[in-house]
């Protein structure tokens, strides 16, 4: 019979942080630490949850092992994660471009609002004010202070409403594609230049027809100061 047959699982001590303090708990008891040298954090060889011994090196009579064994990150008998284990977490995305992202999606949900069950009348974006509560809507999917601001332009009939993301620093306008209509942008970073309220100002303008081709460049800044950071978004169905 080969004397790997006769291979036993020795025991490993880890420290809370994940540092291998040994992985040959049993065989060499005096590598034993209760804090880890490297961190100072404190030492188990326990599973926390069900007390099952964490898994160390095989050792067979007559051999040394080479090396040492990872720490495992969850356990094998209870499966729960060990106090090092990270779960992999994704960068948080910027408010910015949460809310272009949501924007460039806006005309495939007005697509998708035509269509409806049992021949029901389509919803349908006609005007602005349509656009703005489609936007209303669906800002509070992703943000959770979302502010009307209600002004009167000198290029408006009436009066309209952007949104502000007070927490983002973040303006909204909403426009609806006319020839002409990107020269009102200076116009709108100028008013949040005064008001003070953003730090970025995002136009969307929506063009159903397709009238806009190029991007729009920002304003350049005016005797009053730099103002917003403007960015134009133009989605079109």
């Amino acid at each position: 019979m080969s004397s790997v047959e006769y291979c036993v699982q020795d025991v490993m001590q880890v420290c809370r942080n994940g540092h291998v303090i040994t992985d040959l708990l049993r065989t060499c008891p005096e590598r034993a630490q209760t804090h880890c040298d490297r961190c100072g954090a404190v030492t188990l060889d326990h599973c926390p949850t069900c007390g099952h011994e964490l898994p160390g090196a095989f050792v067979v009579p007559g051999l040394q092992p080479v090396g040492a064994r990872p720490a495992p990150c969850f356990c094998e008998r209870c499966g729960a994660a060990f106090p090092w284990t990270r779960q992999r977490r994704l960068p948080p995305r910027e408010p910015v471009a949460i809310l272009e992202n949501l924007l460039r999606r806006l005309p495939d949900v007005v697509r998708q609002l035509r269509v409806r069950h049992d021949a029901r009348p389509p919803f349908r974006v006609r005007d602005e004010r349509d656009l703005e509560d489609l936007v209303r809507a669906l800002l509070p999917l992703h943000f959770d202070d979302v502010r009307p601001e209600c002004r009167t332009p000198s290029y408006a009939a009436g009066t309209r409403t952007d949104f502000l993301l007070a927490p983002e620093n973040i303006a909204l306008t909403i426009k609806w594609a006319q020839p002409r209509i990107l020269e009102q942008v200076p116009e709108d970073a100028a008013y949040y230049r005064r008001e003070r309220t953003c730090r970025t100002l995002v136009v969307f303008v929506y063009d159903p027809e397709s009238l806009l081709r190029e991007p729009y460049p920002p304003p350049a800044a005016t005797e009053e100061g730099p103002g917003p950071e403007v960015r134009c978004l133009i989605g079109s169905l």
